[in-house]
């Protein structure tokens, strides 16, 4: 689990702290910048809430991805 989320956090937000940890040691390293981080934090925490409220959809619809 990643550092400073509570054990009781939604999963979503466990996912999301974890693609930040993952980012910023690839900052911390100096293999991405702190533009690139900073780009790519906002770009996947968008993309993780997109496809979190789509699977939301999709269980609705019993799994029908083409229904939604």
């Amino acid at each position: 689990m990643s550092w400073g989320i509570a054990e009781t956090a939604p999963e979503i937000e466990k996912i999301k702290a974890e693609s930040a940890d993952y980012l910023n040691g690839l900052n911390s390293c100096g293999e991405i910048d702190y533009y690139a981080y900073s780009y790519a934090f906002d770009f996947y925490a968008e993309l993780l809430d997109k496809a979190y409220e789509q699977g939301k959809k999709d269980a609705i619809n019993g799994g029908d991805v083409n229904n939604g």
